[in-house]
This record gives C-alpha cells, sequence and structure tokens, in this order.
C-alpha cells in the first residue's frame, strides 16, 4: 500500500492577446499527490525490480505520483484538453542530480471506437486498469496514447496528459519514475505543471500552476 499526500493546484492562467481581463485563476479543477518508496517495495514493477538487483552499489527510490483531473463546474469552466507534469531533481549544490533512470508509463493508451461505447476505470496500487464495454456493430477499435512519459534517464523527467474521443481527461492518473540518488546528499523533486483548458466562450486557455516551492519539494532522501 502507498500513502498518497493529495494536494490542490491552482491553475493560474497564462494572459495574452484576447484574453478576459478579468480572468481568474481555476480552483478546484487539479489535485496532484505522491509517495516517495524503498526500491524494493511490493509496488515496483518486475523490471524495476531487476534493475535494482543488477546494480547493488547504487542507491535509489520509487517516486509516485498521481494527478487527479476534475471536471468543469460552473464557477471552473474549461475542459481540460492537455497536460504536462514535470519533475525537476536536484541536489543543494546543483553539481550532480539525481536521475530518473525508469519511467512509467513510457506511454498508456486507451482503445477508442465508434459510438455506443462505455467506458469505466479505477486506480489500483498505483496502476491505471481501463474497462471497455464495445457493443455489436461499433466502429473499428484502435489505440490512442492519453499519457505519454518522456525523459529517461534524465534528471527532468516529463508526462503529458491528453484528452481522446470519447474519452474526457478527467479521473486519476498515476505516473512514477526510478530515481538514482545522489550519495550522501539531499534529493530533492520539485513538481511543474502546466495544462490547456477548452473554453465554449474563450478558445483553448493556457494555465500554469502555482506551487509553492516548500510544500511541493518532495524529499526523496537525505
Amino acid at each position: 500500500m502507498t500513502e498518497v499526500r493529495l494536494h490542490d493546484v491552482e491553475l493560474v492562467p497564462e494572459h495574452t492577446l484576447g484574453s478576459p481581463a478579468d480572468d481568474e485563476p481555476l480552483r478546484g479543477r487539479l489535485t496532484f499527490g505522491w509517495d516517495v518508496l524503498p526500491a524494493d517495495h511490493e509496488s515496483v514493477p518486475a523490471q524495476w525490480a531487476s534493475y535494482v538487483k543488477a546494480t547493488p552499489e547504487r542507491e535509489f527510490r520509487q517516486l509516485v505520483i498521481v494527478c487527479s483531473f476534475r471536471p468543469e463546474t460552473p464557477v471552473a469552466k474549461g475542459a481540460f484538453r492537455h497536460a504536462s507534469l514535470g519533475v525537476a531533481l536536484s541536489t543543494p549544490d546543483g553539481r550532480a542530480r539525481p536521475v530518473a533512470r525508469l519511467i512509467d508509463p513510457g506511454e498508456r493508451t486507451r482503445p477508442v471506437v465508434g459510438s455506443g461505447v462505455g467506458m469505466s476505470f479505477t486506480v489500483k496500487a498505483g496502476l491505471l486498469d481501463v474497462g471497455v464495454e464495445k457493443p455489436s456493430g461499433a466502429g473499428p477499435e484502435r489505440d490512442e496514447w492519453i499519457v505519454r512519459g518522456h525523459g529517461a534517464s534524465q534528471p527532468d523527467p516529463q508526462w503529458e496528459f491528453r484528452r481522446v474521443r470519447s474519452s474526457p481527461l478527467v479521473g486519476d492518473h498515476p505516473v512514477a519514475a526510478l530515481v538514482e540518488l545522489v550519495p550522501d546528499r539531499l534529493n530533492t523533486a520539485e513538481v511543474l505543471v502546466a495544462a490547456e483548458l477548452e473554453h465554449r466562450s474563450w478558445g483553448i486557455r493556457r494555465y500554469r500552476a502555482r506551487l509553492a516551492p516548500s510544500p511541493h519539494a518532495i524529499v526523496l532522501a537525505g
């Protein structure tokens, strides 16, 4: 079991030419949480466990992050179109940085079919289980990505989230990284979030999360 600490994220609009002058931050639309687990935790994928065992001289942590996208409300309008979550790994002096050796998912897909499709999904132990009901006579099925990861073996991993047809960008979306630590240093991770929402009257608007450094700096080791 993991303990994910949930935090509300305030989304601040990027003001551009033609944007409403009284455009206010969106609240209650996005939360994220995290947990830092040992490398030998029972939830670690088998491939990760093998990687850790093959490099016993190194120290690792599993960083689990869950982004939760909420539907629009009368006071917080707009449908999520695309979002990104970046993690900046660092040490105080900056000369050496932790590295996300492995990330999950590299790509997570969802079947997209013709009309008349029912979908359900749940999050269990940090994994997204998707159920699809396809009635007879539905159109051809294909997989389209809904989450895509970048930056394996880098200190700045990033994930993109997007909506696809018949599947809005809502609900819980877990991601994870196997982080190789810098020995004998304070190892931290800072989370950066951006999102695009589509408004009926304003079109596509871009937002960035207002994250205070202290509560959103994740201590991996130290």
